[in-house]
């Protein structure tokens, strides 16, 4: 069984990715080393009709769902890839949904592989959204 050219086409999309967010973090260089912070391209795959959302755990064991994936690695031979979850956080650090206001996406330690021709668009995001820091909000009283 053959894939297919839409299916290529996602899988291509994601080695691209990888491969400009290795660029981005410096990885692969032998004479650069720089520390630049930004090592993810967060991104939100859909099947066309919505976009793909699961559920994750904080170390603290709490739940959170997401949309927005980190890509690990990824296996183009059988269109496969392995994603982390980005947790989406408002202003306070607080969980919320990609409908809300984002401040922030955590990485965290949940990892998933999935079958990439299940998909058929990827909508990359900011990597200036990962690991944001939080902003020191003063009292106003």
């Amino acid at each position: 069984m053959g894939i297919s050219g839409v299916e290529q086409c996602i899988c291509h999309e994601m080695e691209q990715l990888l491969e400009e967010q290795q660029k981005l973090s410096f990885e692969g260089f032998r004479f650069i080393c720089e520390d630049i912070g930004f090592d993810t391209i967060p991104f939100i795959l859909s099947n066309g009709k919505c976009p793909f959302e699961t559920f994750g755990v904080t170390r603290y064991g709490e739940f959170f769902t997401t949309q927005v994936f980190r890509l690990e690695k990824l296996d183009p031979r059988h269109c496969c890839a392995t994603l982390s979850l980005l947790m989406p956080v408002d202003m306070d650090g607080c969980p919320v949904d990609l409908c809300d206001d984002v401040y922030s996406l955590f990485k965290t330690d949940n990892c998933m592989i999935i079958d990439l021709r299940c998909f058929c668009t990827i909508q990359p995001l900011s990597p200036k959204l990962v690991n944001r820091e939080l902003p020191i909000i003063e009292p106003k009283c």
